[in-house]
């Protein structure tokens, strides 16, 4: 099932070459008897702005019979840099526009968030506004990661708590609610990334007209949803591209780098192979004395030789050969989830 944004994206176009995306204009268009017409608010941080509209539209294209109309936008656009301002300017649809029509479902990406207190954040008021138009104005709303919690929050009154440990890497999922219709064709075990300091109390969940659908004993729920479909609510990353870990680990790698993260971050868990896992072990062995070494002639004032100013650690880039034997059968588990609420749409 081949997606139509409209506008068109222009980070879509890689995706063409697989005939996972078509453009407004495509005779093609006219040869699907089922269309589905889906909004899309992207509140993902500068950086991984286009590469979300990537994801979700490898996630949406799963159905060869259906054709997928995509209509995306976004809000608080404020605070983004002035690049992206311009490309929101140009490709993405404006929020009053989107809210003139109704849709077949409607998807609300996860965000950065810059503090604990979900509501202080710019994005808040506009996402809630947006959330409340789409249940109103469409069959059903898709929830992504961050989403999921403000909605937890704001429709429950569920607050998310802070883990021990952050909930980041692959991990196995049992399935709750067999007969749901959203995971028809999953099996216990399913693989799938996460990425939260947050989580919630399973029980709070259950005291609420959500069905828990799958969960990791570590990581927490993975999805949720209504009974009858018209809330859906990921705080796992189904749609996450092969390098979107490796991506956030080369984050925060630097932001050790840059001292603006106090500890070396560990890995992702089961993300990487044993192989690999060496070559990275050896980088930080590496940076560690480099910073330790800078840091510790700042703390006493000991004047750095010039030659040594080389070692001072600098921005590093991850090569992505070292997740070039990854496994990423966690696409395949959510395109079968995307297929099943695309088709409850229809």
């Amino acid at each position: 099932m081949p997606v139509v944004s409209h506008p068109n994206l222009p980070s879509l176009e890689r995706l063409e070459s697989s005939e996972l995306v078509f453009k407004e204009d495509d005779s093609m268009n006219e040869s699907f008897s089922r269309h589905l017409h889906i909004g899309f608010l992207n509140l993902m941080p500068d950086a991984a702005f286009q590469a979300t509209e990537r994801q979700f539209v490898s996630m949406l294209a799963s159905d060869d019979e259906l054709l997928v109309h995509l209509y995306p936008t976004s809000v608080a656009a404020d605070e983004r840099g002035n690049e992206l301002k311009n490309y929101i300017d140009e490709h993405y649809n404006h929020i009053k526009d989107i809210q003139k029509r109704k849709y077949d479902g409607f998807i609300i990406s996860g965000a950065n968030p810059s503090q604990q207190d979900m509501t202080k954040e710019t994005f808040w008021n506009p996402l809630i506004e947006v959330f409340e138009w789409a249940e109103e104005n469409t069959n059903s709303v898709l929830c992504s990661c961050l989403a999921t919690h403000a909605i937890m929050k704001a429709k429950y009154g569920i607050e998310r708590q802070m883990r021990n440990e952050k909930a980041w890497g692959i991990f196995k999922h049992d399935i709750g609610k067999v007969s749901h219709h959203l995971i028809q064709g999953l099996v216990d075990g399913f693989d799938g990334p996460h990425s939260h300091y947050y989580d919630f109390p399973i029980n709070e969940i259950e005291s609420t007209d959500l069905e828990i659908l799958a969960t990791n004993d570590f990581a927490g729920m993975y999805l949720a949803s209504s009974k009858d479909g018209s809330l859906v609510l990921f705080q796992g990353h189904p749609e996450y591209g092969g390098n979107s870990l490796l991506k956030e680990y080369q984050r925060e790698i630097n932001n050790f780098v840059s001292g603006s993260r106090a500890d070396y971050p560990p890995l992702p868990k089961n993300y990487f192979s044993g192989s690999k896992i060496e070559k990275i072990e050896e980088l930080k062995k590496s940076l560690l004395f480099r910073v330790n070494y800078f840091s510790g002639a700042k703390k006493f004032k000991i004047k750095i030789k010039k030659i040594d100013q080389l070692l001072k650690p600098k921005h590093i880039t991850l090569n992505e050969s070292l997740i070039s034997d990854i496994d990423l059968n966690w696409q395949s588990a959510g395109k079968i989830i995307y297929r099943n609420w695309l088709n409850s749409l229809v």
